[in-house]
């Protein structure tokens, strides 16, 4: 019998089933019309988000500045009103890569219906 740590019964590989995408399942010609139309608002809502997220760039930038500066002024709180200043060492540096909030609509490329 497997155990709770998801560790497979006894004789049985762990991880070797197929992906539940792999199935097929019969679908009407009403529910795939709906299912694409449903993929194509998806997609159209997400490029509205990042749209979104573009424009608040700036601001997002200035959140961080400040978040970032103060953990290191006032500090981050370990338990309960203990306090633990972050020092300057230790803050990450800024990626050269664009921030990504969401996953963008080229994501769902991969997603068969």
């Amino acid at each position: 019998m497997a155990n709770q740590m998801g560790e497979s019964s006894a004789g049985r590989p762990a991880g070797t089933g197929k992906p539940v995408t792999s199935i097929g399942h019969p679908k009407s010609k009403a529910v795939k019309i709906w299912m694409k139309k449903e993929l194509k608002l998806q997609q159209a809502r997400f490029k509205k988000i990042l749209k979104h997220m573009e424009d608040i760039s700036p601001q997002r930038d200035k959140w961080i500045a400040t978040f970032l500066e103060t953990i290191q002024v006032r500090g981050t709180n370990i338990d309960g009103d203990i306090r633990r200043v972050v020092t300057p060492e230790e803050i990450p540096k800024k990626p050269r890569r664009k921030f990504r909030v969401t996953y963008e609509p080229r994501d769902l490329k991969g997603i068969h219906h």
